[in-house]
């Protein structure tokens, strides 16, 4: 695979193993298009999907992300506008309530988020629970225009590094941040670690069997190349979180509805030669607005619908696991 940065090929983040597969080849940052051409590998032993090779952590992975995330480049993504929007928020309501159905969450817990960005799902979280909320993003920009920090606490840096304490916390929630760690694994048991016996880790990733992926390939939104490092099946989401000392208590796909418009506009975008999605729209020519619309027209018509079925079927491209810590630790 051709890059501007290092790359490494490391064996198995799951089990060691040091035999692949090329699962999906010739993989691209199809949102800001920094250079590069990329794959994703199948570990033979244990069928865990991984980058491989992948940028190097450090100064290599970071000039992917540079004006990507930070809130110092802006929302070029999105994202923040998405979770600020009626949609968003109840977004977030849904994951409490997941959380919610095999455990009571009230003003005696205390919650973690790993990977908060801008925290608006610790503010729902709070409102909806009256939990005591802290916030832990690796991300300065998006810290400093974190919000509610009066009632929210915010650190910077990684899960790894943190000087939490022992079972500080009850509850511990990434989400989509594990897809994009070096070492899932090291994450994962942090997070056993700061959580109290009985204390419950939400994870929510890509659904790499997902039935977007087989439609749309290389352009499916969630491979998001080079910045997702691990992409989970719900099989290789429930042995990480076995792994990590976790019991597995509740699996689900989860209703995320732009899989589809966002798959189509990235291959539209490419194979017609259009301007980046993330450029200005007043930059776009009139083929990116058409695009555009046909994108809206199937979040409406496909996505909503597909994802209510995807649901219930299994078939979503968005998971989440909930894991908990036993009594004994």
């Amino acid at each position: 695979m051709d890059a501007p940065v290092a790359l490494e090929s490391p064996d198995c983040l799951l089990c060691g193993g040091s035999d692949f597969t090329v699962a999906q080849r010739f993989l691209v940052d199809q949102v800001w298009r920094k250079p590069g051409t990329f794959q994703v590998s199948r570990c033979s032993a244990c069928g865990f999907l991984m980058s491989r090779p992948r940028p190097v952590p450090g100064e290599a992975l970071a000039f992917y992300y540079d004006e990507a995330y930070s809130g110092e480049g802006g929302d070029t993504l999105g994202l923040k506008g998405f979770y600020e929007s009626d949609l968003g928020k109840l977004l977030n309501k849904v994951r409490v309530w997941i959380i919610m159905k095999v455990t009571t969450v009230d003003d005696s817990d205390r919650l973690l988020e790993v990977g908060c960005s801008y925290g608006g799902f610790l503010r729902e979280a709070r409102t909806l629970t009256d939990c005591a909320a802290h916030g832990l993003d690796f991300d300065e920009g998006s810290i400093e225009g974190a919000v509610d920090p009066e009632e929210i606490e915010y650190r910077t840096g990684t899960l790894s590094e943190a000087d939490y304490a022992d079972g500080q916390f009850t509850l511990v929630c990434m989400y989509h941040l594990l897809e994009h760690v070096p070492d899932p694994l090291t994450t994962l048991r942090a997070a056993h670690r700061v959580l109290a016996p009985g204390g419950h880790v939400s994870i929510e990733v890509p659904n790499a069997r997902g039935v977007w992926r087989y439609v749309f390939r290389r352009f499916w939104l969630p491979w998001f190349m080079p910045q997702h490092i691990s992409h989970f099946t719900p099989a290789t989401l429930r042995r990480a979180l076995e792994l990590a000392g976790f019991e597995v208590v509740r699996q689900q796909s989860m209703f995320f509805p732009i899989e589809f418009a966002a798959s189509f506009s990235l291959c539209a975008y490419r194979v017609l030669g259009l301007p980046r999605p993330t450029d200005p729209p007043s930059w776009r020519r009139w083929p990116a607005k058409i695009v555009d619309w046909l994108a809206f027209l199937g979040w409406f018509f496909v996505d909503i619908p597909s994802q209510l079925l995807f649901r219930y079927l299994g078939g979503s491209g968005t998971q989440v696991a909930i894991g908990r810590k036993t009594l004994k630790g």
